[in-house]
């Protein structure tokens, strides 16, 4: 998980303590004399000219958007989007939630405060079923408060402009869900690991990766690696 994606997920209800992990983690990188360049990027050239001892990379993920049949021009939106505060039309939200961790709920919970309806759509057996029972217990007793439909065990097929179509895990019937303005894709993420500093001079014993450009984990899987390669160094 990279800086971005933490300070997103403090924009969530209940989660501001993402943006304090940002904070302490970058106090302690300047207090042992990390110089940080923000705005900037990182590809091949500046990687050459930076004339690096060894490479840490850091790269995070993007939102995954499986291949969907749709028809009609739907409105298809991410989960990252609605975080950060765009538009969602007015109606009722199906929300299709792929990992059944926090990111479904919490951005169901969000749409709901912002006045829409709400069907949270799990592949698994319950919302939430990946976290802690003591959060899962909470989070589901707002999403009850909110209004919250949640439908277990159909993945997400399709869409057209009114109906989200969906399939049933167990018995594979089809799932409709009529009179949807709109759907946010809560699928996963995918690694962004498109930099490949080897290509560009540096020694594969010199490359070293962190957090979710291995594979998409949880930030504190991704403080882990990243204090384990920094033991390396």
């Amino acid at each position: 998980m990279r800086r971005g994606q933490m300070l997103l997920a403090q924009l969530l209800p209940g989660r501001a303590e993402f943006g304090g992990a940002v904070t302490n983690l970058e106090g302690e990188a300047r207090r042992a004399g990390a110089r940080i360049l923000v705005g900037s990027r990182m590809d091949g050239p500046a990687l050459v000219a930076a004339v690096p001892d060894a490479v840490v990379l850091a790269t995070g993920a993007r939102p995954r958007h499986p291949r969907l049949e749709l028809i009609d021009d739907p409105v298809v939106l991410d989960a990252w989007s609605v975080i950060r505060g765009g538009e969602v039309p007015r109606g009722r939200i199906v929300v299709a939630d792929w990992r059944g961790d926090w990111i479904g709920l919490d951005v169901a919970l969000q749409l709901a405060s912002r006045r829409r309806k709400v069907t949270l759509c799990v592949t698994g057996f319950a919302a939430g079923e990946h976290l802690q029972q003591y959060v899962r217990g909470a989070m589901l007793a707002q999403a009850v408060r909110a209004r919250i439909e949640i439908v277990p065990n159909v993945r997400l097929y399709g869409a057209d402009s009114d109906t989200v179509y969906l399939q049933h895990t167990l018995t594979e019937e089809p799932v409709l869900r009529e009179g949807v303005a709109g759907t946010v894709l809560a699928q996963g993420h995918d690694p962004v690991n498109d930099l490949d500093p080897v290509a560009f001079g540096v020694p594969a014993d010199r490359v070293f990766a962190a957090g979710d450009c291995l594979t998409p984990r949880t930030v504190e899987e991704a403080v882990l690696e990243g204090l384990t390669v920094a033991a390396q160094l």
